[in-house]
Formats: structure tokens, C-alpha cells, sequence
């Protein structure tokens, strides 16, 4: 919608058309499935009001106006909030403020109440000084070509005018902690301890604990958006090295601890030993496969072939899929799949829950199985697999390596799937490249057969990576030797 120069004036409207950007926009920030980069240094408040403008456009558009907003607790949330929401509200949007929530809170209204869209202000499990934005499309994920239009239409202003409005919508919190326990039955002699990493779950994880049975302890429960007790990710050992120790030291049952959205969950077993995520969901997908017999079950391209092969053992049909959330929940949608789980600890259940990943539902359908069976979680059979490795790498590098390895490895006349990276598949196991989509960064995982193939497998990756990484060699040193590897049952 266009005004004229004086009706402009007398409703005090920006020429954002002619504006110039304060700050450049990196095109780095635009990624697959989230826009994202460092507060201060590639990612501003203003991007935040051009986000928007440009998304509250792209619904108007589409006849839609209805958008619920949620942000985490990093210092740079609320800001970026204010920004956002001023954006949306300019392009015709009707905002619901959630304030401070974790991500699966944002999902959550956008089901149940029928939203048009939402979007979460979040840096999820990155350092405190990232910040962005995840979206939803009503309830499918929002990336892909969509997030280069509003890139497209930042860049060109490709903006309408109109007028939105805030409005009020009561409970959200109230009927997200009645709906997620709806259904659940818990031993009441569990002992389980809770890592919030100062992340916004806390508010609903002690609402949780104090309606269920057990005993709970909260660990690192206050939001803080330094993060001063360990950092957002808890896939990495070291930031969970206190819950470890916690839950080792006082025998309890099972630890779990959360991102700083909460829509990852990294599960700590009774011996305080941290499990893969593929080894969590291999026990979600046996449990869920006792009562859906012969359906489909997805999971991403890091995940070790165990897992699918164990799928299929169950009487399950496997699906391998492209890493992120985003994917995994097109993959849901057109495939029909009530179940899927990512090696970054994103667990989807659409059996009972609403199929978006959430780490709280995630720990509560570990807490029903623990009820059945204490252990488990306990003495799990493990493989001669590393665990996700990530090397920093500048952001327009990384897909220049993976490119480069494709290249080679069609002139060797070596098969491989390209489905997300490179992932080589021969009889002494497996090895995988590929470029992280949420940090600037190489990820890498490799499984072998026996004890002894670990080491050709990751000489192998050298062969690829040498080239462009000069240390890697002395990076994956420690995975080649044989005392870090145990055997898989």
C-alpha cells in the first residue's frame, strides 16, 4: 500500500525506500532455516524491524495477520523484540507478545491456537553474543527459498503500509504446562536432576517438577543471558560436566539439560555418562515402535547407521533426511512420519504431541520410560563411532570444502550420498562432511566396523580436509586411538 508524500508526512512514515542501512546486512546471517548472527557485529537492531516489515508483508500478502513473537533470555532479546514486533505491527500484523519463553512455547501457541505464523527470537544453543530468528509458516517451518525472499525484500524494500496492533491472549503458559503432562504416568520414586543452563525453560521446567512426582533437583535455574555457568550447548561434554558429576555423585536416575530455547535435550544416564542422541532415540523409536508397528522413522544424515538399522530390526521403516529441524518437519509432513530425531538432540514426537521439536516433551517421554524400566537409560550398547566434531571454518569456506570433496571423490570414482554434505559408505564404515548451518564451522562424524578401521576411515577425511585445513590432522589424533573407542553390543 502506497501513500502519498504529504499523507507520509502527516502519519510520520519513514522513506524506507530511500533509507540506507546504520549497519551493512551481512548475507551471511540469511541461513537455511533461521537468520542468525553476533548482536553488535553482523546482526543490529534495525535488521530486526526490516525482518518485520518484510515478513508482516509477505503474510499480508497472503491474507494472513495473526503472529505470535517469543524471545529468549540473551541480553539482546528483548531489544531485537521491540524492533521486530514495531516491524510486524507497521506491515499490517496483529502481534502477540509471548516475552520471554522458550522456543517450543512459540511453536506451541501457533498449534494450538491456530496461529498464522510466529517467529522466535533466539541464538539457541550459540554463545551469548549470537542472536536471530526462527519462523513458522502456520504450522510448517519457514526456509529455504522463503527465507531468501525476506532477504529479497529487505534488500529492495519491498515493504506495504498498513496498520497492525498488539493484542492480549491469556493463559498460553497455563494451558501449554496442563496440555504437555496431559496423559503422562510417572514412577514416584525417580530421581532426576534438571540442567537449565540459565536458559529461558526455566519457568515452565519448575511449574513441571512441582506437578509431577519424584524427586527433582534444578540446576542453574535463573535466567541469565550470559550464560555464567556453562554455555547454551549441551551436545558438547564439557558444558554438562557439572550435571555429570551431580548426577554420578548423588545417584540419581537420569540428568537432562537444555539449550538456552529449550527445544534440544541432552540426556545424562544414571552412571553420569552423557549419551548420544542416537542412542536416546533408538530407545524413544523402540518404545514408539511396540505401538506403531511398520512406521516410518526419520532421522538425519550424522546419525550412525545402528540406528537405522536397529529401525528396521523393530519392523520400522528408516528415513534418512538433511540435518535441521526444518527439514525434519517437511520430512514428517510428506512422508506421513510421527517420529523423528536428530544427532543434535531435537526430538520430534507427533504420536501424542503436536510433531515439533521440544526438549521439555522430549525429557517427560524419557521420564515414562524410566517408569517402566530403570535402567533404560543404563548400560546401553555402544559403537566405535566419534561424536560430532566441528571445526571453525569462516562462513564462505565451508561450502566451498564441501564442494571441492564432491569433485574429488567423483574423479576417484567413489560413491557417496550427497544428501547433506558428503557421507562415504564403504565395508569398514562410514565417514561424513558437511557444512554446519548454525555456526560457521565443519561438522564431521565417522563409524567404523572394528576398533581398527577408525583410523583409516579418519586418515580418509584427512586426505579431503588437508587441503583446507592445515592442523586437521592434530585435530581428530585423539579419535584415532583405540583406548577412546568402545565396542557396540
Amino acid at each position: 500500500m502506497k501513500f502519498s508524500a504529504k499523507l507520509r508526512e502527516m502519519l510520520c512514515l519513514d522513506d524506507e525506500e530511500q533509507k540506507e542501512f546504520e549497519h551493512p546486512l551481512p548475507k551471511e546471517i540469511f541461513r537455511d532455516y533461521d537468520i542468525r548472527g553476533i548482536f553488535g557485529k553482523t546482526l543490529f537492531p534495525e535488521h530486526a524491524y526490516y525482518v518485520g516489515r518484510a515478513f508482516g508483508t509477505f503474510l499480508y500478502r497472503k491474507n494472513l495477520k495473526k503472529i505470535c513473537v517469543g524471545n529468549d533470555c540473551r541480553n539482546s532479546s528483548d531489544t531485537l523484540a521491540d524492533q521486530l514486533i514495531w516491524g510486524l505491527t507497521k506491515s499490517g500484523m496483529e502481534v502477540v507478545e509471548l516475552g520471554i519463553c522458550h522456543t517450543p512455547m512459540m511453536y506451541y501457541t501457533v498449534n494450538k491456537f491456530d496461529m498464522d505464523a510466529g517467529i522466535m527470537i533466539t541464538g539457541s544453543h550459540n554463545p551469548a553474543e549470537y542472536n536471530g530468528f526462527k519462523f513458522m509458516l502456520g504450522k510448517d517451518p519457514f526456509y529455504g527459498d522463503d527465507i531468501k525472499e525476506i532477504e529479497r525484500m529487505i534488500r529492495q524494500r519491498d515493504f506495504i503500509e498498513s496498520c497492525g496492533r498488539e493484542v492480549i491472549l491469556n493463559d498460553i503458559f497455563v494451558s501449554y504446562i496442563k496440555d504437555i503432562l496431559d496423559g503422562f504416568k510417572f514412577s514416584d520414586d525417580l530421581r532426576v536432576a534438571w540442567d537449565i543452563g540459565n536458559g529461558a525453560t526455566s519457568n515452565a521446567i519448575r511449574e513441571i517438577v512441582n506437578r509431577i512426582p519424584g524427586r527433582h533437583h534444578i540446576l542453574f535455574e535463573d535466567m541469565d543471558g550470559n550464560f555464567p555457568n556453562r554455555q547454551p550447548d549441551p551436545t558438547v561434554a564439557e558444558n554438562i560436566s557439572y550435571l555429570r558429576k551431580f548426577v554420578s555423585y548423588n545417584k540419581f536416575d537420569i540428568g537432562f539439560a537444555f539449550d538456552s530455547d529449550g527445544d534440544r535435550l541432552c540426556v545424562v544416564n544414571s552412571d553420569g555418562q552423557p549419551l548420544y542422541s542416537d542412542q536416546v532415540f533408538e530407545i524413544f523409536a523402540a518404545n514408539f515402535l511396540k505401538k506403531n508397528p511398520g512406521a516410518q522413522v526419520i532421522s538425519d544424515v550424522k546419525s550412525c547407521n545402528r540406528l537405522f538399522q536397529r529401525i528396521k530390526e523393530l519392523g520400522g521403516s528408516p528415513i534418512m533426511e538433511k540435518v535441521g529441524h526444518t527439514f525434519i518437519k517437511a520430512r514428517m509432513k510428506s512422508s506421513g512420519a510421527l517420529l523423528a530425531g536428530e544427532m543434535s538432540g531435537h526430538f520430534f514426537f507427533k504420536d501424542r504431541w503436536f510433531g515439533f521439536d521440544d526438549g521439555i516433551y522430549a525429557a517427560l517421554r524419557c521420564l515414562e520410560i524410566l517408569s517402566e524400566n530403570k535402567d533404560a537409560f543404563s548400560n546401553l550398547p555402544y559403537g566405535i563411532v566419534t561424536p560430532e566434531i566441528r571445526i571453525s571454518c569462516p562462513e564462505d569456506e565451508k561450502f566451498r570444502i564441501i564442494e571441492k570433496t564432491k569433485e574429488k571423490l567423483q574423479g576417484r570414482g567413489i560413491n557417496f550420498a550427497d544428501i547433506d554434505g558428503v557421507r562415504v559408505s564403504d565395508e569398514k564404515g562410514w565417514w561424513l562432511i558437511r557444512a554446519s548451518n548454525t555456526q560457521n564451522a565443519i561438522s564431521l562424524r565417522a563409524e567404523a566396523e572394528k576398533k581398527e578401521y577408525m583410523k583409516y576411515l579418519l586418515d580418509e577425511v584427512v586426505s579431503y580436509l588437508k587441503p583446507f585445513i592445515k592442523d586437521i590432522e592434530q585435530i581428530l589424533k585423539k579419535y584415532k586411538m583405540e583406548e577412546t573407542l568402545a565396542e557396540r553390543k
